[in-house]
């Protein structure tokens, strides 16, 4: 069974609250996998391995689980000059925090039996962006996060890789548009609900045991970086 955590929206005018979870969700049932979306505001690893094991008991053994937090257009913009203490304990830290608390949360089910942590991350986590500085930071946080996992959660036979996406996959409202960005080599971006889904689907597969804290680009070939 592959769970997919996606963080409840904490901030007025954010992106609607399981969205990208419900499509990956409805992708993986495609692809033959038994998914599903648990949604929530975690502070604590606790809390999480908690709601794991819930799942668990619902709908099986867990194998997987995908971190799939939206965006959250009230505190994705935001200039480097401008943001103030509070602005960046509130937009940059405390997502950080709950991100540790999915891995840890994530790390104490899974340390047992073993399995597959993936985190997708915007793909400005690769290359920036100026007046999106907090979502930035945050995404190459968690990319940063899940390469100290995956070297640390080996001997656990627990793989940590993390997808970039294109933002407006994310968060359609709050997506960031870089001045010369190149077009995507396939004049398209990709699909998250049958794309996207295959990806994820073969990332926490067992042919991929022996790919860990690696970033995979899935963004139609517009940002070509190892």
């Amino acid at each position: 069974m592959i769970a997919i955590l996606e963080e409840e929206a904490v901030d007025p005018g954010a992106a609607p609250a399981r969205a990208v979870g419900l499509s990956l969700e409805s992708g993986l049932r495609d692809q033959g996998e038994q998914a599903v979306v648990v949604a929530g505001a975690w502070t604590s690893g606790d809390e999480v391995a908690d709601v794991l094991a819930r799942t668990e008991e619902a709908h099986g053994p867990l194998r997987a689980v995908v971190l799939a937090s939206a965006g959250d257009a009230a505190t994705l913009e935001g200039d480097l000059v401008e943001i103030d203490p509070a602005q960046w304990h509130r937009r940059v830290e405390l997502p950080l925090q709950r991100t540790l608390a999915c891995f840890q949360g994530t790390h104490r089910r899974l340390r047992v039996s073993g399995g597959s942590l993936v985190v997708l991350v915007p793909t400005l986590a690769l290359v920036g962006a100026s007046g999106f500085v907090p979502w930035a930071v945050v995404a190459e946080g968690q990319r940063s996060l899940a390469k100290a996992a995956a070297r640390a959660w080996g001997h656990d036979r627990i793989t940590v890789n993390c997808v970039a996406v294109p933002g407006a996959l994310l968060a359609p409202s709050g997506s960031p548009d870089r001045p010369g960005q190149p077009d995507a080599a396939l004049a398209r971006p990709p699909d998250l609900r049958h794309e996207m889904a295959s990806v994820v689907a073969s990332v926490v597969s067992d042919g991929w045991t022996g790919v860990t804290g690696a970033t995979i680009a899935v963004d139609g070939g517009v940002w070509m970086t190892p």
